[in-house]
């Protein structure tokens, strides 16, 4: 695909949610190898329910012409999860972005950007006031790209695996 093909943001739906749960599995399997024997997380086995069926959670897909899947991300609420974050998100609406994975045949060409746009706009009709997310530095591009969309560090984790940064952002 060059910079002029086209690509169409969809919201996730019921009829292309199981097509969506597979890219989602292949980029996580491809990025994220020392989880690939882990069973399917929560949130993508109960994908319709988690992400389709509330309110304040969704899922977009760019999809090629030919209903190809090219990139994904979600929002969701942010559920507390991570105790050493209980002072940044304790009573503030938060979002959190997931699932934000590009095919790496198609990546620079400015659907991570569209993607983005699209959560970004959910967030604000949704009402939340922050939004979260965490990555690695072992995720090529993915620190300078959230920088440049205006999330600020929160905490970044030392550990022999994962460094994880987290990082918001006020909306």
């Amino acid at each position: 695909m060059n910079r002029h093909q086209s690509y169409t943001i969809k919201k996730v739906q019921v009829d292309n949610s199981h097509q969506v749960v597979a890219f989602m599995m292949k980029i996580r399997k491809e990025i994220f190898p020392m989880l690939s024997q882990d069973p399917l997380p929560t949130d993508l086995l109960h994908f319709e329910q988690h992400y389709i069926h509330r309110e304040n959670a969704v899922v977009y897909a760019a999809f090629s012409p030919d209903e190809k899947v090219l990139g994904t991300i979600g929002i969701q609420i942010y559920d507390g999860r991570f105790s050493q974050l209980k002072k940044f998100y304790h009573q503030i609406n938060t979002a959190e972005i997931v699932k934000c994975y590009i095919d790496s045949n198609y990546r620079r060409l400015g659907i991570g950007t569209a993607l983005f746009n699209k959560a970004l706009g959910f967030c604000c009709d949704v009402g939340y006031q922050k939004l979260y997310l965490h990555t690695h530095p072992f995720l090529p591009g993915a620190i300078p790209f959230w920088k440049a969309k205006g999330f600020e560090d929160r905490l970044a984790e030392e550990d022999l695996i994962w460094n994880t940064l987290h990082m918001d952002m006020k909306l």
